[in-house]
């Protein structure tokens, strides 16, 4: 087990390498120089500034040094700082980071307390209205884009009831779990309808009719056999499932920050993609490379210990 933790670990860090070199040379293929956009609102720059510039940011070097130079910077625990305000790109993550661990914390709580109980009610009840019905619903919710069903919240709940704000995190007086409620709702129903339907079938293959019936004639109900035995055996695909779930919301937070003008990473990573500010996009693309890594192994790592068979193997 520890040899295959240590192979993970290993292959994690040059898949990590490999994403941002790709990263850094598609920044570098796009038109134009970070330093002009930088300046944009502010005072020109003389020639000699920009040169000064782009040495500091080894931008007057081949793109290989450069590159190489950020691992140096990143080995030693320096991430660079920002073109746009020559601000420590670690000051600016850390200040975007915890909204943005809050909004997917309680995305995923509430995709877990919503998902897994609708998920077992259909499977008590298989092709019943219940059934039917969740099912429906969930693969409409799953066909629904993210950013439109954003704008049609904030249309119904913040522009005609008004009931909750329309974008940002509190400015206005009102306290942060109201601005959070639409962002949380938009990034958890996909989620919701996805998980729902998976639990649904694991739970029915894990409990085959033969198994009900002895249950049952032990005078167990339909509940305590699911929770007793089903949830048991689906367990091992629930973990790997809960794994793949980060990179997900990874993905999803970056439009509904965007869309909800949350300050956080997703919206960090907009801008500097539009401003070309690499640092930030290497730092960004390394942060998001590794959460998504980290599930990854989580759920290789959960399935190597829960299911006997690949521990034997």
């Amino acid at each position: 087990m520890l040899r295959k933790i240590a192979y993970r670990f290993g292959t994690a860090a040059l898949t990590l390498i490999g994403v941002t070199a790709l990263m850094f040379v598609l920044i570098q293929l796009a038109p134009g120089s970070p330093i002009a956009d930088a300046e944009d609102g502010l005072t020109p720059l003389t020639e000699s500034e920009r040169i000064a510039l782009e040495r500091m940011w080894r931008l007057d070097q081949p793109l290989p040094t450069q590159y190489l130079g950020w691992l140096g910077d990143l080995a030693r625990g320096d991430l660079g700082n920002s073109i746009r305000d020559r601000r420590p790109v670690s000051e600016r993550i850390g200040e975007r980071l915890p909204l943005t661990l809050i909004l997917n914390g309680s995305a995923l709580l509430v995709l877990l307390l919503v998902a897994v109980p609708l998920g077992a009610a259909a499977a008590l009840q298989p092709n019943s209205r219940l059934d039917r019905w969740s099912a429906t619903w969930s693969y409409t919710l799953y066909a629904i884009p993210v950013f439109w069903a954003a704008l049609m919240l904030q249309r119904l709940f913040a522009v005609r009831l008004g009931w909750l704000p329309l974008s940002g995190t509190g400015s206005d007086g009102l306290p942060l779990i109201q601005h959070l409620v639409l962002p949380v709702s938009c990034l958890s129903y996909g989620g919701v309808a996805y998980v729902s339907r998976f639990v649904r079938a694991n739970l029915i293959e894990s409990t085959p009719p033969e198994a009900l019936r002895s249950a049952r004639a032990r005078g167990m109900t339909q509940l305590s056999i699911l929770y007793r035995h089903g949830f048991r055996l689906a367990a091992v695909p629930l973990l790997t499932l809960a794994g793949f779930l980060i990179p997900a919301m990874i993905a999803g937070s970056v439009v509904v920050e965007s869309v909800f003008q949350l300050p956080g990473l997703g919206t960090l990573f907009l801008d500097a993609a539009y401003q070309r500010d690499l640092p930030v996009l290497l730092a960004m693309t390394l942060l998001s490379g590794a959460a998504t890594l980290a599930g990854i192994a989580f759920s290789d790592i959960a399935y190597s210990l829960f299911d006997p068979r690949v521990r034997r193997g």
